[in-house]
């Protein structure tokens, strides 16, 4: 039978076991908030970081920069920049970018949009580390490569290369001719991180087919339309549909805007006198203004009637202004 001076030793050790116990939880909790706390705080200075990257470049027109950050996962969505838990939502945002950009580096490259005058820019952000392959012997698409930054891991063929994995987080491929057979080297990446655009266009506009890997073949995932190089280097960031429409959505939210000043100061150009050269001017403002409110309207929603509306009144809107020009009239844009 245990004698009381046993128990008392055998009840110390369990009130030892249980008080560590309780002591060592307190701290791995302190120490788990703490790691948590820091992480959060860190996310959340990144996406500071970011958002003066998305302020400063998108203010300044036809750059490519390399900007380091702290190794990081920041995901990108239709207006809105995430790292982790931490998000920020933007309103009008326009921003075409892979749907992950990993790593401790970004590049970002700026464009102006014009049709004809320039109606805003577009941003483009990507990282070094994801790869992009553009096959095409067309002039579009040796346009296309010398647009893009030499910055990125981008390789460029007039035909179909054999393609091997490189273990890239992400792989792009833009097609300029027809859709490829899916490359045998890639099955084993998830279906997510192998996508394609093939387009069907000139310079000023287009069809966009967008493509996603499934399994060792290729899934449709819809269609859309660009209008100028601009819009469709920003389907090449944008690595869904959703996320480039969504772009592209704001970016005529912005024509619009822009256009509507533009046909109310030539509104007023025609105004003038109506003799002489000022006549003649007039007719260039009366002219133009009618390819301004055909803008205008067309920009109010974004798809492929409009900007066939759009394309044809810059080109008739660009020669008006050209006369005004020639004949010393106030330029209309």
């Amino acid at each position: 039978m245990m004698n009381k001076k046993g128990f008392e030793i055998q009840f110390n050790w369990i009130f030892v076991l249980v008080a560590g116990t309780a002591i060592i939880l307190f701290f791995t909790v302190v120490v788990i908030k703490q790691k948590n706390v820091s992480e959060t705080s860190t996310k959340a200075t990144i996406l500071k970081s970011m958002e003066a990257v998305i302020t400063g470049a998108s203010v300044s027109t036809d750059t490519t920069n390399i900007i380091d950050i702290p190794n990081s996962d920041i995901e990108v969505d239709c207006g809105r920049v995430s790292i982790g838990g931490v998000s920020k939502q933007y309103q009008s945002l326009v921003l075409f970018a892979p749907s992950l950009i990993k790593g401790n580096k970004l590049i970002t490259q700026t464009l102006a949009f014009s049709t004809p005058y320039r109606a805003t820019n577009l941003l483009y952000i990507t990282s070094p580390q994801m790869r992009y392959i553009i096959i095409g012997d067309s002039k579009l698409a040796k346009e296309i490569n010398k647009s893009m930054p030499s910055e990125l891991k981008k390789e460029f063929y007039q035909s179909m290369p054999e393609i091997k994995n490189m273990n890239n987080y992400k792989i792009r491929f833009v097609l300029f001719e027809n859709l490829i057979d899916f490359p045998k080297a890639l099955e084993k990446m998830p279906d997510s991180d192998v996508t394609a655009i093939k387009i069907n266009g000139d310079s000023e506009k287009g069809i966009i087919e967008f493509w996603q890997k499934e399994s060792n073949s290729w899934l449709s995932k819809g269609t859309s339309f660009y209008i100028g190089k601009q819009s469709l280097i920003g389907a090449i960031y944008a690595d869904t549909l959703d996320v480039y429409e969504c772009n592209m959505r704001n970016v005529f939210s912005r024509l619009n805007l822009v256009t509507k000043i533009y046909a109310e100061r030539t509104k007023k150009l025609t105004q003038g006198a109506t003799s002489g050269r000022q006549f003649q001017c007039n007719q260039f403002y009366s002219n133009a203004l009618s390819q301004l409110n055909s803008i205008f309207a067309a920009s109010s929603n974004f798809n492929k009637g409009n900007i066939d509306v759009i394309a044809d009144s810059a080109k008739s809107l660009s020669s008006e202004n050209k006369n005004a020009q020639i004949y010393s009239c106030t330029l209309i844009y």
